[in-house]
């Protein structure tokens, strides 16, 4: 989703090609990227003129049905979010495909219907491609990525879904304006499930765990239904990462660096910035504790925590705009009083 410079044409083998009309609609004009389950290309709506992100699945897992399923959990979870901090979803469909592609190295023919995302495009990069360059955030930087984060999360809990792959990768930075601030998008809701639902679907049929392990919580690790304060864990560790460029957990091995986060409380993250502000470190700690119940209730109080106050980050774009009820009731009293005043000096 992210924007590229350079044109990059598409490859014959993958699923659309430059120029082609998909759903009678999208122009694709390049491809943006491929995942572990999916492949992302910049397109044309024809008939709004807008830039599009189309979002689909590769060619080798039409036929899984656990990556269709997964796919259609994240629309509809997707779309059920209303907030401007959540990747907006504008258009899903099935697009018929005849073509000859490589799968797993051989030229076979396909023909099929392929389900379809058409996203909004989201023109920046993601916390971990600055991360991944090397640089490393100022708390001033962290305070108002976090926030709108959390407000995207608490937005999804309300709803009742726990995002469970919450990490760098899936928080997008769009600069907005003159480039002073930074419009933070929470995307892939691919592995988010019910927080009521009865049964966690943490393991598939082959044992694997859904979601990336390196940004787990404790009882994700140990195969435990996912909840709110899951997502707050590894919000922990993402704030933990941004401010001192270096994994709360640190091992020889990733198991190792799993065994960790399982077994023993986090380190403090001054031991790499000494002089970052106590608040910082209480935040980032709470949310890091082992116990779900020792972590913030809910991401409301984490706003709170780092911002004192949390209605400008929940509310939506239009309440944003409305006058607050305080400031009507002041002007309601002012008004009578000027009205008592008034009649009074006519009186006098």
């Amino acid at each position: 989703m992210a924007s590229h410079p350079p044109r990059q044409p598409v490859a014959s083998d993958d699923l659309f090609a430059v120029d082609e009309l998909v759903g009678g609609r999208y122009r694709v004009h390049r491809l943006v990227g491929k995942g572990g389950m999916g492949e992302v290309y910049e397109a044309r709506d024809t008939k709004t003129e807008r830039r599009v992100a189309l979002k689909t699945v590769k060619p080798e897992l039409l036929g899984n049905s656990k990556i269709l399923r997964r796919f259609e959990r994240e629309v509809d979870f997707s779309r059920r979010i209303d907030h401007p901090n959540v990747l907006e979803i504008y258009d899903v469909f099935q697009a018929p495909i005849d073509k000859e592609l490589n799968i797993f190295g051989n030229r076979l023919p396909v023909s099929d219907e392929v389900p379809c995302m058409v996203m909004e495009f989201l023109d920046g990069e993601t916390v971990a491609d600055r991360l991944m360059s090397g640089h490393r955030f100022t708390p001033q930087e962290v305070r108002p990525i976090v926030c709108q984060v959390a407000a995207a999360l608490a937005a999804a809990h309300h709803t009742g879904i726990v995002h469970r792959d919450l990490k760098p990768d899936n928080m997008f930075l769009v600069q907005q304006g003159d480039g002073s601030k930074v419009r933070v998008v929470l995307t892939d809701f691919g592995a988010a499930r019910q927080a009521v639902a009865q049964h966690d679907e943490a393991l598939t049929a082959s044992n694997v765990i859904i979601g990336t392990p390196e940004y787990m919580a404790p009882e994700q690790l140990e195969l435990e239904a996912a909840m709110p304060a899951s997502d707050l864990y590894t919000l922990g560790l993402v704030m933990f990462e941004m401010l001192t460029s270096k994994p709360a957990f640190e091992a020889e091995s990733p198991i190792k660096m799993v065994f960790k986060r399982v077994q023993e409380e986090a380190p403090s993250p001054r031991l790499h910035v000494p002089d970052l502000d106590p608040i910082w470190e209480e935040v980032v700690l709470r949310c890091l504790r082992r116990d779900p119940q020792e972590r913030y209730s809910d991401c409301t109080d984490l706003i709170i925590a780092l911002d004192g106050e949390a209605s400008v980050y929940l509310q939506s774009p239009e309440e944003r705009t409305m006058v607050p009820g305080w400031l009507w009731l002041l002007g309601a009293v002012v008004v009578v009083a000027l009205l008592l005043w008034l009649f009074s000096s006519l009186q006098g």
